[in-house]
């Protein structure tokens, strides 16, 4: 499965999970507005004087923290369908049938020209070693290996990048699903 694939799947599921949110967004907050009406009416039974102007100012009041309390309740769900979701791709492309042949595109698409190590992922040589000479790149295999679930490390003189999955994936369009769930609900 392409990368582009992945990430179409990864952006259909995370839009359906954000569609099962806000129905529950609507509802928690059907509810809040409802205990909210509860609140203000116990409030008007103890009013007297004032009771018309500040029973508005509570049920207002309720109203706007309830409103937020279901937008902060749907952000953090968001969050965390879009961690899941980020987290699943990472080890979906850790064990791609394609893995080497994402590695090849990794590497070619790589700024760095000249020599360099390349340091693969751990219980990943192999693949890498065939990545990198299907690259066509003048890289060198590190001896040691990485903790991290795919792609790799690549050092040249004084600089280091990191084109680990969890890096790539988790750190770089993490950020940009965020914008877009948040555009989505505010």
């Amino acid at each position: 499965m392409a990368l582009t694939d992945i990430l179409a799947k990864i952006d259909k599921e995370a839009l359906a999970r954000v569609q099962e949110l806000q129905q529950e967004f609507a509802e928690k907050k059907a509810q809040l507005e409802k205990d909210a009406d509860e609140k203000q009416k116990k409030a008007e039974a103890e009013m007297t004087i004032h009771m018309t102007t500040d029973s508005e100012k509570i049920k207002e009041n309720a109203r706007i923290e309830a409103e937020m309390e279901a937008k902060n309740q749907l952000l953090k769900a968001k969050r965390e369908v879009i961690d899941e979701t980020l987290k699943k791709t990472v080890d979906r492309l850790a064990g791609a049938d394609n893995y080497e042949d994402i590695l090849v595109e990794m590497l070619k698409s790589s700024a760095i020209e000249d020599a360099a190590q390349v340091i693969p992922a751990e219980g990943k040589e192999e693949a890498t070693r065939s990545a990198i000479q299907k690259s066509g790149k003048r890289f060198a295999l590190a001896s040691s290996s990485a903790k991290i679930a795919g792609g790799f490390i690549l050092k040249a003189d004084k600089m280091e990048i990191d084109n680990s999955f969890e890096t790539v994936i988790l750190e770089e369009l993490k950020g940009s699903l965020e914008i877009e769930l948040n555009k989505l609900m505010f």
